[in-house]
């Protein structure tokens, strides 16, 4: 068995058939000697040849995921916030609904049935 290294990401497959990878998107059997205890964000590769970045690559790398990942917490945060306001706005209005519900004679609307219904409109959208 052989192992690949993916020419884009430097994502290295061990244990694998080679005849099932192209040579294009993949290196074949690349000496990873150079980067033997290396974590592979840290990996660079020139001319078929692998080795560890400079502590400047790595912080440039390392930069760059927290970066992303603050960015990923910001929009998570917002879309917690969103769902808490929508959340909030179809309660007021399912007690305002259920209050002419009531005058009506007809049973009141709970949460989970309101729940229910907007995710069964989504569905047939």
């Amino acid at each position: 068995m052989s192992t690949v290294v993916r020419r884009t990401t430097l994502t290295p497959i061990y244990n694998v058939e080679t005849s099932k990878y192209d040579i294009l998107y993949f290196f074949f059997d690349p000496d990873l000697s150079a980067v033997a205890n290396v974590p592979e964000r840290y990996w660079q590769e020139s001319g078929g040849v692998f080795s560890e970045m400079d502590q400047t690559g790595k912080d440039a790398v390392d930069a760059a995921i927290l970066a992303a990942n603050t960015d990923r917490d910001r929009r998570v945060a917002k879309r917690r916030i969103a769902k808490r306001d929508l959340i909030a706005f179809a309660e007021i209005v399912m007690n305002e609904i259920n209050i002419l519900r009531i005058e009506h004679g007809l049973n009141v609307r709970t949460l989970p049935q309101l729940v229910a219904a907007i995710e069964n409109k989504i569905d047939e959208n």
